[in-house]
């Protein structure tokens, strides 16, 4: 791999060379906090696209802005202390510029959101089937309809039986005893399950997993997995999917966007990413994860995330990079193209780069 391959033509935007039109796409999205102890910007320059029928991953270290750019897409960062600059493209209208009420009726409609503690964003003082039953009487009018006319039933009987339907979906069986329940009374896969079947009760064109199988045990969560993919090809989903663990990303997404410290430094196709990793950070992700039937030391990254009050001027990384150049304290690098919907953030790569020589591939398979 020769790190001075990329040209001119190479600087094009991240939705270049892919056959369909994004169904999202985030453009220069900047989140900055307004904290006592100066102003932090934890989002710079964030961009992306988001594919109809894929799962896109956001992976990186904790702290590296995963989750601030999944809750700053709909808008539900809270306080007065937030300021929230660029552009997310959602059917042609930038969902922060639109009217409180016209982003309502998008959120949990057209796009829908899983957090990593489902019960925190499950309501405890109503039982599961009071909320389930609300959301179908507001999604799904025409539904009970239908199954009303076909069963000949009432409409509380139509509602009963499509509440049952969505919870066989995502695995849960036993709905007359569960819909009887709090919150408080249900494990954690369980209201994982439940509450992802509240996110697609209106046949969301997005769905966003923010760490939605990090607190599950290994049995769930392969289930969760299971059941996102399902999704994404059975119902043409498009997931964004949320996650610090890097075994998850390569189990089910079709993409990869690397992050770290509010910037995304290189996006490529999953394959790509584990066979062929280009920007110092991403292959040091991929040297500190495990190998098995391996018994040798665990790599790490040396140094700690920088603080975003007072970040690095150029790029973010430049501290615990072990290839920085002089240019890369004072200058941000921009994102380039050096192969096939493969691109990164970093100067090895640009145009101007004269050192022709190679960077080993550690984390590539033996």
């Amino acid at each position: 791999m020769n790190t001075g391959t990329a040209n001119k033509d190479n600087l094009q935007g991240p939705h270049m060379g892919h056959d369909k039109d994004p169904v999202l796409q985030v453009r220069e999205l900047t989140v900055a906090f307004n904290l006592p102890q100066g102003r932090a910007e934890i989002l710079e320059g964030v961009s992306f696209d988001l594919y109809p029928n894929e799962i896109l991953a956001l992976v990186g270290e904790t702290g590296s802005g995963k989750s601030v750019t999944a809750k700053s897409l709909l808008h539900l960062i809270p306080g007065r202390n937030c300021e929230i600059r660029g552009r997310v493209l959602f059917e042609r209208e930038d969902l922060l510029s639109l009217p409180k009420k016209m982003l309502q009726a998008i959120r949990g409609d057209k796009i829908s959101m899983v957090f990593q503690n489902p019960k925190s964003s499950i309501n405890p003082i109503f039982t599961l089937g009071e909320q389930f039953h609300r959301l179908i009487r507001l999604y799904l009018p025409h539904r009970i309809a239908q199954v009303k006319l076909k069963m000949g039933c009432t409409r509380k009987q139509a509602v009963q039986i499509i509440a049952k339907e969505k919870l066989h979906e995502v695995g849960l069986t036993d709905t007359e005893r569960m819909l009887k329940l709090y919150a408080a009374e249900v494990s954690g896969g369980m209201a994982q399950r439940y509450r992802i079947a509240l996110a697609l009760v209106s046949a969301p064109e997005i769905l966003i997993a923010d760490e939605a199988t990090s607190a599950l045990d290994v049995t769930v969560q392969a289930h969760i997995l299971k059941l996102m993919k399902d999704l994404c090809t059975t119902k043409k989903t498009a997931i964004l999917f949320i996650t610090h663990d890097l075994g998850i990303a390569a189990q089910i997404c079709n993409r990869v966007a690397v992050m770290y410290a509010g910037r995304i430094v290189e996006t490529a196709d999953t394959k790509t990413i584990f066979k062929n990793p280009l920007h110092p950070y991403t292959r040091g992700l991929l040297k500190a994860v495990p190998k098995l039937g391996k018994n040798e030391s665990l790599a790490f990254i040396p140094g700690i995330v920088p603080d975003l009050v007072n970040p690095p001027k150029g790029c973010r990384f430049f501290c615990r990079c072990d290839h920085a150049m002089d240019r890369c304290r004072d200058q941000k690098p921009k994102s380039v193209r050096v192969e096939n919907n493969h691109d990164v953030s970093c100067f090895l790569y640009h145009p101007d780069h004269t050192d022709k020589k190679e960077i080993p591939n550690e984390t590539a398979p033996d």
